[in-house]
């Protein structure tokens, strides 16, 4: 009887294993490879997302806070300027440089601080100014960003077209009353309007104008020594009526309102 104990593995088996391993491991490594790829341009499109989403809204929210789309209507253009209420802040500038590496801010006086990093790529970026005679002001973005890697395996891009609107001075075309009597304002002692301008008369504190252009309920004070009224002579010259250190009436020459 013969001892089978000591029997290894023959050729052929060492062969048919070989061949096993080596079919197995190269599918474990497509596996692998295929693995990595997904993740790798999955870490691409979330690169670019974020940083267009980042944009997006740095514009929408600069454009919205805005007092003035400072374009012409109707072109196309690679900068977007913005005038603020901000002294610090006026003009805001939004732009893409020369070489299309990245998107820039710039706000009044300040250095330029970039929007997107060396990540991506600046594939496209418009802003694009319209006007709607009464109505808002309305700035269309196109914006499309790319990985930036040689790997094409890695690319993605993404694209943004938005429209952002920015609410203007209201344009009316009735009169505009308040909805109870004596019991608002226009502007206040630390927010003032500048000028006002009036085709009729004024009345303060009374019923409606009639001859006057002004009718005041009330005094009229003058909070500068040097403040008075202009009159104009029958001759046409005109003189300044204010009151001196007795109390009495002094005029002087000026120019004619």
């Amino acid at each position: 009887m013969r001892d089978t104990s000591k029997q290894g593995f023959t050729l052929i088996e060492v062969l048919i294993y070989t061949v096993i391993f080596a079919v197995s491991s190269i599918f474990l490594v497509s596996i692998l490879t295929a693995i990595t790829q997904i993740q790798n341009r999955q870490n691409s499109i979330n690169e670019v997302n974020q940083q267009i989403s980042f944009v997006g809204n740095t514009i929408q929210r600069s454009v919205s806070g805005s007092s003035l789309v400072d374009m012409e209507a109707g072109i196309a253009t690679t900068t977007l300027t913005l005038r603020m209420a901000s002294s610090t802040l006026d003009p805001t500038i939004i732009y893409v440089d020369a070489s299309n590496t990245a998107i820039y801010i710039q706000e009044g006086a300040g250095a330029a601080i970039a929007l997107t990093d060396s990540n991506v790529k600046v594939n496209n970026f418009l802003v694009t100014k319209y006007e709607n005679p009464g109505g808002p002001t309305v700035v269309q973005v196109d914006l499309a960003l790319d990985f930036n890697t040689n790997n094409l395996q890695a690319k993605a891009t993404r694209s943004l077209k938005t429209a952002i609107t920015k609410i203007s001075a209201a344009t009316f075309d009735s009169s505009v009353l308040p909805n109870t009597h004596n019991a608002y304002d226009i502007g206040n002692a630390g927010n003032n309007w500048k000028d006002g301008f009036f085709s009729g008369g004024i009345g303060i504190g009374t019923g409606p104008v009639s001859a006057v252009k002004l009718k005041v309920n009330g005094d009229i004070g003058f909070a500068s020594s040097s403040a008075g009224i202009i009159f104009v002579a029958p001759g046409g010259s005109c003189f300044h009526l204010k009151l001196n250190n007795s109390g009495n009436i002094a005029t002087s020459s000026a120019a004619c309102p």
